[in-house]
């Protein structure tokens, strides 16, 4: 039994490559096959944003439960068929990836693929809401805008150092390997593919485009993706208007029948007293990080511990040296 364990061990990398050959090609048969002259259909459709390991796989989970939702995890295939430039983890293409996108790398093709591939996964059943859930799709906003007008933004957001501290730990213990793939790294990618699109473009940006050489290690680095998606997320906030909702990982852990209430209210799908109670079911306590330091360059410390504050979030960073 011992053997048997051992060997599939061994074999997972492999089976993960195969895998993602055959989801990007079966991506890749459906967008091309599509009617160009009779799109699918664009339905209803919502993303779950925020930084990565701030909860909105527990969030994305949960409706995946509800009857009118149609939900999407981390469709990167899918996103990789429809612009190769967002598979910025170099996860089906060698290709230097784009993490900030906005309308301008918008184009008519990208348009009719994520029409059949997304928002078309709702006519797998007719009159169903789609939810998307992709972190990184907090720094695309304004391409999203382009792909899908009218689309809802829900935010969750959690204790940066709680984040950093989850970053931290999956970068480090890099257990997820794929064959043919020896240099990828769990959270930055195929030869730190990701880190370098987030500092090329966060850079450009103009964020912290002084202090980023300065983070030498995951803790730090992933403070900068925690603070590009919240800021950008700022950015969009006013144009989003009422089409953007926000909640924090510890108010839906701690009270998750009202705030599932709500987002349903949100979504405008049914809010059932038995599916808001067996969803609530499914979310634990929060996990909590204390006693770590994290420590940044100035201006990013300043602007890291006031977004803690903003959201009553109890950790801060410490200033690597005195501005």
């Amino acid at each position: 039994m011992v053997d048997i364990k051992l060997h599939f061990e061994a074999m997972k990398p492999h089976l993960r490559a195969i895998k993602n050959c055959w989801l990007l090609w079966s991506a890749e048969c459906r967008a091309s096959t599509t009617n160009q002259n009779n799109q699918t259909e664009t339905r209803l459709i919502a993303f779950i944003i925020g930084c990565g390991r701030s909860g909105t796989t527990l969030l994305g989970d949960v409706f995946a439960q509800h009857p009118q939702v149609n939900y999407l995890f981390e469709p990167y295939h899918l996103w990789a068929a429809i612009e190769r430039r967002t598979d910025v983890l170099n996860l089906f293409h060698r290709v230097e990836g784009s993490l900030l996108m906005n309308a301008s790398d918008y184009n008519e093709q990208s348009h009719r693929r994520f029409n059949c591939l997304i928002a078309g996964a709702g006519n797998r059943n007719p009159g169903k809401l789609v939810i998307e859930k992709t972190p990184l799709n907090a720094l695309r906003i304004g391409y999203i805008e382009a792909l899908a007008p009218g689309a809802k933004f829900v935010h969750i957001v959690r204790d940066g150092v709680d984040v950093c501290a989850s970053i931290a730990k999956l970068a480090s213990t890099n257990s997820y390997k794929i064959a043919g793939k020896p240099a990828l790294n769990q959270w930055w990618g195929v030869d730190d593919a990701k880190w370098k699109a987030l500092v090329r473009d966060g850079t450009a940006a103009g964020y912290y485009a002084d202090e980023v050489h300065y983070l030498q290690n995951h803790l730090s680095r992933g403070a900068y993706e925690w603070l590009v998606s919240l800021r950008e997320i700022d950015r969009w906030r006013a144009a989003l208007g009422n089409r953007l909702t926000e909640l924090t990982y510890d108010a839906l852990t701690t009270n998750p029948q009202s705030y599932l209430k709500l987002l349903c209210g949100f979504f405008q799908i049914d809010a059932s007293p038995s599916w808001i109670d067996a969803a609530a079911s499914l979310i634990d306590s929060p996990r909590l990080h204390r006693g770590i330091n994290l420590s940044l360059p100035p201006t990013m410390c300043e602007d890291f511990n006031r977004y803690q504050e903003r959201y009553g979030f109890v950790n801060r960073a410490t200033c690597m040296w005195k501005s």
